[in-house]
């Protein structure tokens, strides 16, 4: 009996002692790994605002995440950092030794980014949050067993659709406009930058002094496509004021496309079209205005 048990033991000693070389001899993707090399990584936030002449930051918010060369992930969870962090846009890693997808997602939604792949990034807004300016960084780098420094530009991945109400008479009890629309989606592959479902959304906007009101979305399987949009002017207790149907409203990634006219009185129906456009990443490349 007490050679049974010694054998035992002996057998569950050895194990160990296999367990603790075959693990010693794995490498780590994650970061802190002990072979792990210095890493860091900083993403370009601001562009400069041409109307202005000054520097603007992009976004607020900074989803960041790696997948290694067999498509794992890296982390965990999703990297984040907010605009109001010292080290904002700048991430410091250990890595070992390889190639690495690097997805990275600015906006300034109050939700995160859901990063699945290299090729998906999903946003599953809850009640009340809301589809931002989104900017992405997608690419490959590679760790070669030194301290490495990646500066990675970011691209904006969707369109912006404007509404510029010019009514010189408006109801004293508007106080909501709405922006339902389909056609685009709500997320988009970060290798193409073109949206990946078609999906209905809506936004809420509190009337403004300017009476501009905004929306993005990314458009579907291309870098331009079309919505169908209603927008409703409604009160404070949600009774609709007015309501207005555009068909085939053109979006087209990084533009934005201006409707400008008398939202409340009935127009000809006819719509006017002007251009211009910029060369920097980050910058727009141009508006498309019509008048309604």
């Amino acid at each position: 009996m007490i050679g049974m048990n010694m054998t035992r033991l002996i057998s569950k000693i050895f194990f160990l002692f296999l367990t603790i070389a075959l693990t010693s001899c794995e490498k780590q993707i994650f970061p802190d790994a002990a072979d792990a090399d210095n890493v860091t990584l900083t993403f370009t936030p601001t562009f400069r605002d041409v109307t202005r002449g000054t520097s603007v930051t992009a976004f607020k918010k900074l989803n960041v995440m790696l997948f290694d060369a067999q498509g794992n992930r890296v982390f965990d969870k999703v990297r984040t950092q907010l605009s109001s962090d010292e080290d904002f846009c700048t991430l410091s890693l250990q890595l070992t030794a390889g190639t690495y997808w690097v997805v990275a997602v600015g906006h300034s939604s109050t939700i995160s980014a859901t990063i699945k792949s290299p090729e998906v990034v999903q946003f599953t807004a809850s009640e009340g949050e809301k589809l931002t300016d989104t900017f992405c960084h997608c690419s490959q780098i590679t760790i070669g067993g030194e301290t490495s420094t990646f500066t990675l530009p970011m691209y904006r991945a969707g369109a912006m659709i404007q509404f510029c109400l010019t009514d010189k008479s408006v109801p004293d009890n508007f106080a909501y406009f709405i922006m339902e629309y389909t056609g685009g989606s709500a997320n988009f592959n970060p290798t193409t930058l073109e949206g990946i479902t078609k999906s209905s959304q809506s936004e809420r906007r509190i009337r403004n002094d300017l009476m501009i009101h905004q929306c993005y979305t990314f458009p579907y399987m291309a870098t331009s496509g079309t919505l169908r949009m209603i927008c409703s002017a409604l009160s404070s207790d949600g009774t609709v004021i007015r309501q207005r149907t555009f068909d085939a409203v053109p979006v087209t990634r990084n533009r934005i496309t201006t409707y400008t006219g008398h939202f409340f009185e009935d127009g000809d129906g006819q719509f006017t079209q002007s251009d211009f456009g910029f060369v920097v990443h980050a910058d727009w490349d141009g508006e498309d205005v019509h008048t309604f």
